[in-house]
């Protein structure tokens, strides 16, 4: 099927192995409508949550500070309709550019984010080895326990999907800490050095589609960039002030090179939450980049660990950022994924 062919959403992903079938325009069984604002949305509540390094130089230990943001802070218990915990991506994109999410939920349910650490309006360590993924998983481990956090949905923008992951793999693992429902991967890769290498080869194809005497020079590649950003990254005619904001805040000690060898593995033993992937159609997370995800999530059913409830979603027209290049699409997605699964 051609995308010209597709409607507006479609489910890419169809298999035997598939847990949860298609059969409504978002590629969801159909579903109650859900207001969106019942009341007045009410200012957010804003802290910070210490985290701790073992500085390998030293034998103290250091301590630096997460700023979080929680829209709808009096509905952050509920059991009705638990939070949703939204992680930026980058690594080194402060959370400012998810925020327009909120738009699309309703005042039942929590939104929280937070500035990883390096950006943003969380500490900004300049000694490299303050950062890694291991290191992220478990400032989100202190962000769920310090907001005493029972149950809670998952959602990973690009970067931080493989933060939500990881996380996800050891739920369990940490009974004080609260459970993982669901778990939504937006354009999200399980393995970093596919995803560069796709980049690079989409810079090249449109390198290669510019008519210019010097291919090499300085001006060639900012064409380049703009072309890649304005195809593969963000599809809008302008681009966003959040995300123009978080853009030009951005952090600059931890970046997409530190995580350069990430490759994702299924877990060894605790199951899965129920999976979303979300990806846009010319998004410059490609199908090849997505790959390793259908391989951990539709285990064979003789393995022990079962098959997960895993679907993929392709947003048509749009890119990288899903949530502001169709945010009313993205957000139906989003509400019906965790209305699902929320008990």
């Amino acid at each position: 099927m051609h995308y010209k062919d597709k409607p507006k959403m479609a489910t890419v992903l169809d298999t035997p192995n598939h847990s949860v079938r298609s059969n409504s325009r978002y590629g969801f069984n159909s579903m109650p409508q859900m207001r969106l604002f019942a009341r007045p949305m009410r200012p957010p509540k804003e802290g910070f949550v210490p985290v701790t390094r073992h500085d390998p130089h030293a034998v103290d230990v250091k301590e630096f500070s997460l700023y979080y943001r929680v829209y709808n802070p009096s509905n952050i218990l509920s059991t009705e309709s638990p939070p949703l915990v939204v992680i930026h991506g980058g690594p080194s994109l402060p959370s400012n550019y998810l925020y327009p999410l909120v738009q699309q939920f309703s005042t039942s349910r929590s939104i929280i984010f937070y500035d990883q650490l390096g950006c943003g309006q969380s500490s900004q360590p300049e000694d490299g080895c303050m950062y890694s993924i291991e290191n992220a998983v478990h400032d989100l481990e202190e962000l769920v326990h310090t907001l005493q956090l029972d149950k809670f949905h998952l959602l990973g923008h690009s970067f931080g999907g493989i933060v939500a992951y990881e996380y996800a793999k050891a739920d369990g693992l940490h009974p004080h800490i609260g459970k993982c429902l669901s778990l939504i991967l937006d354009s999200t890769p399980s393995n970093m050095k596919t995803s560069l290498e796709e980049c690079s080869r989409l810079e090249k194809e449109i390198k290669s589609e510019l008519i210019l005497e010097d291919k090499d020079s300085e001006i060639t590649s900012k064409l380049v960039q703009e072309q890649l950003r304005k195809r593969r990254e963000c599809r809008l005619e302008e681009m966003p002030d959040s995300l123009l904001s978080a853009i030009k805040c951005r952090g600059t000690t931890f970046g997409p090179e530190a995580v350069s060898n990430y490759v994702a593995h299924p877990p060894s033993i605790h199951s899965l939450p129920p999976v979303l992937m979300i990806r846009g159609q010319y998004d410059f997370i490609t199908e090849k980049c997505i790959e390793g995800w259908r391989e951990i999530f539709n285990q064979d059913s003789s393995n022990s660990r079962g098959t997960v409830t895993y679907r993929e979603e392709e947003m048509r027209d749009c890119a990288h950022y899903c949530h502001l290049e169709d945010a009313q699409s993205f957000g139906e997605l989003i509400k019906s994924h965790c209305f699902i699964n929320d008990y």
